[in-house]
């Protein structure tokens, strides 16, 4: 009964991993669109327009960090090293995407 609580951590940790990368995803392709629709002066102060109309990004640190917790949680387990290898370099991956400007690959 303790050993599938741990693979239960980890998989919670793969999913929360996943579904923080996919919204971070989808928020640096809404800055790119917004790049690309905005004039030259604009653009050269893109860096306050980000801040301000999408800071909210930020907040999806969360669920990276929530992610790397369940992954250590799951660490006293001896078994399955390769997922949980896999699930703790994902959950860093998580939490730095967020710290990215992934957008400007985009335009």
């Amino acid at each position: 009964m303790f050993q599938k609580t741990k693979n239960n951590y980890l998989i919670f940790s793969i999913l929360l991993s996943f579904i923080s990368i996919s919204v971070t995803t989808f928020i640096n392709i809404q800055m790119a669109k917004e790049y690309l629709r905005v004039d030259g002066k604009t653009k050269a102060l893109f860096g306050i327009k980000e801040l301000l109309q999408f800071g909210y990004q930020y907040y999806v640190v969360i669920l990276g960090l929530l992610s790397l917790i369940f992954a250590i949680l799951s660490f006293k387990s001896n078994t399955q090293r390769s997922k949980l290898f896999a699930a703790t370099l994902l959950s860093i991956f998580s939490i730095t995407i967020v710290f990215l400007r992934i957008w400007r690959l985009f335009i």
